[in-house]
């Protein structure tokens, strides 16, 4: 008895969770979308860390893989 009243609350909740999904996807498609941020200046290639410092790691690197 108690299977028999699941299903159709459980089909009741699908069909709400199908319709509310329908209604937010045509409200976010009216929307329009945020314009990109402008890049900053001089910044591709900033690295936290100095060029020394990581090329010191390669080099340790390739010569432990080398002695390996």
């Amino acid at each position: 008895m108690a299977a028999q009243v699941i299903i159709p609350k459980a089909f009741l909740l699908f069909l709400l969770i199908a319709a509310f999904a329908v209604v937010s996807a045509q409200d976010s498609e009216s929307m329009a979308p945020a314009p990109a941020p402008g890049m900053e200046a001089g910044a591709g290639f900033s690295l936290p860390v100095s060029g020394a410092m990581v090329g010191f790691s390669l080099v340790v690197s390739l010569l432990g893989f080398l002695k390996h």
